[in-house]
């Protein structure tokens, strides 16, 4: 039974198919399953191979579908918590500082809820923070970046007056950086830990005085990382690196003569320095080291069992802490007696830690933060519960499954997520997604679903310097290998909408771009010669054999499955989607929306824009013909035409952040998810 016998029983199919859409477009198609019906023959015709010819205008959407009016209610929060930084509390509230981007969150219910302020410089990465206990609308946070040549940093103090809405530079520090801050309990002295010198306000930032370094530094190296200083009354003492890692101290910082002397140098390398004020804690290598006489003599109070570096010591309500990337070890009477439990998330330690005091109904707990995870509420024996923060930047979000069980599966920087597609009202458990810390680094992954074949999620993620390809089948809850360390950093994948065992993953080489190709969803592969880098794909739903590709040189098509391209366009391409209801309409983005309606042979400008990858995603509503999506990551949001694509116009309500990188859209056609570039994912309904 061959090619013979398939064409036949293609046009046997629609030969009995044209008679049950005439008899369909006389129905007022009211339910969603009648919907999904037809729209299961369509799909069942486009695995078949069969050529869509179609060029007639699409008729108008079934009566009760219709995503032109309004939106009920406006975009809604739906996660994940992903995101973890430098904790504060105060009466106001919980505030968190996510270092970079950096971004300021704030909650006012115990971590239920969050809203994120960005008044910050996006370029630096925050190395120290402080809120005001007596007044929490200041806050000081010190920031650091690169500048210049090797070894050349810049720094710099800011502090808001009204909780993060706005910021003002106090100073900065060129190129000696900024690289940690420590402060008095009021925020009144303030110390900064600078590559040659220690720099000390007694006005909370408005003057200062320098205190040059005497304490040895070789080279380029600088004191990189938390806990590298902590003050003490009047004395600020500091970890040293390279030659010398150890721990000093410079007496009497707010005085006139500030002096720096030697404290303790161990049989290794001192890194962190930890202080409840009269006890002393440094960490060296595996072990802990404790003094109780203001440095002059030292004891080992603990080391790990497996030879982990201990990291992350801290004095919480009496008690001491000290962490691995895997375990958190406590003691309640100073390092005799230690108990241990794992991390919220394994593999990736503790960030910060912070006492939660009692609130109205609540007990006081232990906040745990996780930089890349998320922040936690420490139960004791129940575990971990997850309280934010959606501050993950999601790079790419599809969704998997049917309506009987439909989910989200979410990209984000080095993660992936999902969650069953979230219906009703969204409540707090909503945002619990399931990650996977204990399996691998999703890193820069990218994600890809066959309307053919739903309940499949192919995912291209990297592996070093190669990429790995992995395959789920229940929506993103586990993953399996399909391809294993193959040459080159990914840049996107592809499953065919008319053949779903066809699969595209495009990559850039040392030897220059790839292109790797499977028609047998994944178990074997073959690698195309190409000279095109491309970020978006798109495939005609009827024709297994039509690919269309985008990169910054513009938009290609392949009429033998990727094998060989022939240039279309020359503007810079990012996003690309063909309508699956035939009229042929070819919609590209990039710096703007570009519209086809002879099938892709030439194009017109639909909307203006500037960067070259601005427009993130463009997607058809999948029931209402007329009405399409785009979204745009440079501050746009999420546009939307109700005109075949002609005409485009914001969607009707605001996002918390407008940089929108990813869209998708529910199986019913009635939620649509946008993904944000750092405030997680949102919900709008249609209708």
């Amino acid at each position: 039974m061959g090619r013979g016998y398939r064409q036949a029983k293609i046009r046997r199919i629609l030969y009995l198919f044209s008679g049950s859409c005439a008899k369909i477009s006389r129905m007022k198609l009211r339910s969603i399953t009648k919907r999904m019906f037809v729209l299961g023959l369509l799909t069942v015709l486009g695995t078949t191979g069969a050529t869509s010819v179609a060029t007639a205008e699409p008729q108008a959407p079934p009566s009760d579908v219709n995503a032109t009016g309004k939106p009920r209610g406006g975009w809604e929060p739906v996660g994940p918590n992903s995101v973890g930084g430098m904790l504060a509390v105060s009466p106001a509230g919980l505030a968190m500082m996510q270092p970079s981007p950096p971004a300021l969150w704030l909650s006012g219910d115990r971590g239920a809820s969050w809203s994120v302020r960005r008044g910050l410089p996006q370029d630096t990465s925050i190395q120290g923070f402080f809120v005001d206990p007596a007044n929490p609308d200041r806050m000081l946070a010190v920031g650091n970046k690169p500048a210049g040549f090797l070894g050349e940093w810049r720094g710099m103090l800011v502090r808001t007056t009204d909780r993060g809405q706005t910021w003002e530079t106090l100073r900065e520090w060129y190129p000696d950086g900024a690289f940690g801050m420590a402060t008095d309990p009021t925020g009144r002295v303030v110390v900064v830990q600078n590559m040659d010198s220690l720099s000390v306000s007694t006005d909370g930032g408005e003057h200062w005085n320098d205190v040059p370094r005497t304490w040895p530094r070789e080279g380029n190296a600088s004191p990189v990382g938390a806990l590298k200083l902590t003050l003490v009354g009047d004395d600020a003492y500091l970890t040293t690196v390279l030659p010398e890692y150890a721990l000093w101290v410079v007496r009497g910082v707010s005085g006139k003569e500030p002096q720096a002397e030697l404290v303790y140098r161990a049989n290794g390398e001192i890194n962190q320095v930890a202080s409840d004020g009269k006890r002393f804690v440094v960490t060296v290598g595996p072990e802990l080291h404790g003094s109780t006489d203001g440095g002059k003599t030292w004891t080992v109070l603990r080391r790990d069992p497996g030879e982990q570096t201990l990291r992350e010591p801290r004095f919480l309500g009496g008690r001491l802490y000290v962490s691995t990337y895997n375990d958190i070890d406590v003691s309640a009477d100073f390092g005799r007696t230690w108990s241990r439990k794992p991390v919220p998330a394994a593999g990736e330690g503790v960030s910060d830690m912070i006492d939660l005091p009692a609130g109205p109904g609540k007990p006081a707990t232990t906040l745990i933060s996780s930089l890349y995870r998320g922040v936690y509420a420490d139960e004791g024996k129940r575990g971990y519960q997850q309280i934010g923060v959606p501050g993950e930047s999601i790079r790419d979000l599809v969704t998997t499954g049917n309506l009987l069980r439909e989910s989200v599966v979410a990209a984000g920087v080095q993660e992936i997520y999902n969650t069953p597609l979230p219906r009703g009202k969204v409540a707090a458990a909503d945002r619990v997604w399931q990650s996977h810390p204990a399996d691998r680094l999703h890193e820069d992954a990218r994600l890809s679903v066959s309307p053919s074949r739903p309940d499949v999620v192919w995912q291209v993620t990297r592996n070093g310097f190669s990429l790995d390809v992995l395959r789920s089948g229940d929506g993103g809850r586990t993953w399996e290998f399909a391809a294993k360390a193959k040459e080159g950093l990914p840049r996107a994948i592809f499953a065919h909408p008319a053949d779903p065992n066809r699969v595209l993953v495009s990559a850039f080489a040392p030897s220059g771009y790839v292109l790797y190709r499977s028609n047998d969803a994944g178990k074997t592969w073959e690698k195309l010669a190409t000279d095109n880098g491309f970020i978006a794909f798109a495939g005609d739903p009827w024709n297994p054999d039509r690919v269309w590709g985008g990169d910054s040189d513009g938009l290609s098509r392949s009429d033998d499955g990727g094998k060989t391209w022939t240039h279309v366009t020359s503007q810079p391409v990012s996003a690309i989607s063909i309508s699956r209801w035939g009229g042929g309409r070819v919609l590209i983005g990039g710096a703007g929306i570009h519209l086809s309606e002879d099938g892709g042979k030439t194009f017109r400008r639909v909307f203006d824009g500037e960067d070259p990858r601005e427009i993130s995603r463009i997607l058809p509503h999948p029931f209402d013909f007329r009405v399409w999506f785009a979204s745009n990551a440079t501050g746009g949001g999420v546009l939307r035409s109700t005109d075949f694509g002609r005409t485009w116009s914001p969607v009707p309500g605001a996002l918390p952040d407008s940089r929108v990188l990813s869209l998708a859209v529910s199986a019913d056609g009635r939620y649509l998810f946008a993904g944000t570039a750092q405030s997680g994912a949102y919900r709008l309904t249609l209708y």
